[in-house]
């Protein structure tokens, strides 16, 4: 399985053709939403994308018995936007989960620089004032938490 990951080529890494499928899971009797990359399978465990790096949102509006209300859904979504842009200037990454409950939204990344991280959470804690910025980086070469959430 490995060599075959090397003969993917770190610069051809792009998320122009992602798929991605959703499904509800629950947490302690909360709904859960899950967004997940089916596309990133074939990079999974790649040598170069060794690092995972995940930023929760914590909401506003917490609703821990239900999804967040649509309008800060939205402003979530263009903080992901935001997320991503800042991870993929950094170097090779891929998005290959967003976890939604009623308490927060998580961003999960798989990135080959971990160098950056914490320039990059820094940059998001200054520009993003309407939410907290949580971040955290792991090296997490097979991949664990993607592989958890594929059905």
């Amino acid at each position: 399985m490995l060599p075959s990951k090397k003969r993917l080529q770190i610069s051809n890494l792009t998320d122009d053709t992602d798929k991605w499928s959703l499904f509800d899971a629950s947490t302690d009797d909360a709904p859960m939403l899950v967004r997940v990359n089916t596309t990133a399978k074939r990079w999974a465990q790649h040598p170069s994308l060794n690092i995972r790096v995940g930023f929760a949102i914590p909401l506003n509006q917490p609703n821990p018995q239900g999804l967040p209300d649509s309008a800060e859904n939205f402003a979530v979504g263009q903080i992901e936007d935001t997320i991503r842009s800042h991870i993929q200037s950094s170097g090779p990454a891929i998005h290959v989960l967003s976890i939604t409950t009623g308490t927060f939204k998580e961003f999960v990344f798989y990135i080959e620089n971990g160098d950056s991280v914490a320039d990059i959470h820094e940059k998001l804690k200054m520009e993003i004032m309407s939410h907290e910025v949580q971040c955290m980086a792991v090296h997490d070469p097979e991949w664990t938490v993607y592989s958890s959430f594929l059905q």
